[in-house]
């Protein structure tokens, strides 16, 4: 319940709450807790006066109930959320970061997780590396520049932590995040093996 009033702030943070947020936010929970507890919850968040509108109140009660090392499973949801209409606001990404430090983590984190869900809309200034590398580069974290063994180290730390094995007992639809998302870091590195000079 704390995750799904986190969400809706989120869908509400830049002013306007589009239909595609709120699908999204339908089939994920939907999928993760099935169909009858994700109607008990949105019927919950509609008619319950005790919910925290605090984000730290809210944060306090996800810290009590989930283990930290599926903290970033929670941030993957809300940029899935954010960019699902191809743009992520201002307000959106402040949110995110408010809930992202709240959950212990950095800056360079943050970016990294949010390098997976939007791509670059300007075009690369280099003469050396096309918008794909660029935006493949972004993916793992990295900018262009670095030498094969940076990706071949980065691309490995995140495989490990997006690995869905490691989210075994989650929910169906945080692994399936997680599949999508691991699926993109090994599109990225298999890319940049073969084309990045």
């Amino acid at each position: 319940l704390a995750l799904l009033k986190i969400a809706s702030l989120l869908i509400k943070s830049d002013g306007k709450v589009d239909k595609e947020e709120i699908e999204l936010v339908q089939r994920f929970f939907k999928s993760t807790f099935g169909d009858s507890k994700a109607n008990k919850l949105f019927s919950d968040l509609k008619n319950r006066t005790d919910i925290p509108t605090n984000i730290n109140s809210l944060i306090e009660i996800i810290k009590n109930k989930i283990n930290p090392s599926k903290y970033y499973s929670i941030i993957q949801f809300l940029y899935s959320l954010s960019a699902i209409d191809g743009v992520i606001s201002k307000s959106e990404e402040d949110f995110i970061y408010s809930i992202g430090y709240a959950l212990g983590f950095t800056d360079d984190r943050l970016q990294s997780i949010k390098n997976q869900f939007v791509k670059s809309k300007r075009k690369t200034k280099s003469k050396k590396y096309s918008q794909q590398i660029v935006d493949y580069l972004k993916i793992l974290g990295l900018k262009p520049g670095v030498n094969k063994s940076a990706i071949k180290t980065a691309y490995r730390s995140l495989a490990k932590e997006f690995h869905p094995d490691k989210l075994a007992g989650m929910s169906d639809g945080i692994i399936n995040l997680a599949k999508e998302k691991f699926q993109l870091i090994q599109e990225s590195y298999e890319y940049l093996n073969k084309h990045y000079v």
